[in-house]
């Protein structure tokens, strides 16, 4: 995720924009599914939560894209840890 997320703020700065998110509220989260194989244990996590998100120009602040006014969206995290060890953010997914 770190790779994707780097990849991002890349390419916003190629572009001249900061993607800026705040306003963050988690209004329901409920674990969708949990499996392990081998030594691995895996947690998909669906959760919905509002959020104010937009992409401004980093040099004037002027809004590109997104709102000022809070959206709700769903996604569906998956984290995995080595048996007993620490969960890790391994794959996000936005639903439509």
């Amino acid at each position: 995720m770190v790779a994707f997320f780097s990849e991002d703020l890349q390419q916003n700065r190629a572009r001249n924009q900061i993607n800026k998110v705040s306003g963050t509220k988690l209004l329901q989260g409920d674990l969708a599914e949990a499996w392990r194989e081998g030594d691995t244990d895996y947690a998909t996590v669906a959760m919905r939560f509002s959020m104010i998100d937009r992409y401004v120009d980093r040099t004037s602040g002027r809004l590109i894209s997104g709102s000022e006014q809070p959206t709700e969206v769903t996604e569906v995290w998956t984290f995995v840890r080595p048996r007993g060890g620490d969960w890790m953010l391994s794959a996000i997914q936005q639903t439509s």
